[in-house]
């Protein structure tokens, strides 16, 4: 094999290589700015204005009507889980007056647009560490 052919296998297997590791790096990792170690929510798509962090891994809940522009009235609609731990997402249900469960964000989970799913997360609470909203927010 010529000299000129070797450098072109070479670069060839370099470039792949390189390729494969961007590949395989953790998509969460990348997504929307949220740091190692934290979970992240905003009531926007592709990740603008992010409304809500949290480090924690334990026994907790947050109410997102606190937080954002609008309380999370329309629901979570991006999100990021670099927390090592799965994510409960629970909406606000007028009809039985209590946070209901819906879908988890599972650790390295995130999505930039949630609206394939109805207003995910609307007027809700996350929670971490199996923790139940109806009991840690609700008097």
């Amino acid at each position: 094999m010529s000299l000129k052919r070797k450098s072109a296998v070479a670069l060839s297997a370099l470039a792949l290589a390189a390729a494969g590791t961007a590949v395989t790096t953790t998509p969460a990792a990348a997504e929307g700015g949220c740091p190692a170690a934290t979970l992240c929510l905003s009531e926007d798509t592709n990740y603008v204005d992010i409304d809500v962090t949290s480090k924690t891994t334990a026994t907790n809940c947050i109410a997102l009507g606190h937080y954002g522009e609008t309380g999370f009235y329309n629901g979570i609609k991006s999100y990021v889980n670099n927390l090592p731990v799965m994510v409960d997402v629970y909406y606000w249900s007028d009809i039985y007056k209590a946070y209901r469960p819906e879908s988890p964000i599972y650790s390295g989970g995130f999505s930039s647009n949630t609206t394939s799913v109805a207003f995910y997360g609307m007027r809700g609470a996350v929670c971490t560490g199996g923790g139940n909203p109806n009991k840690l927010l609700v008097s």
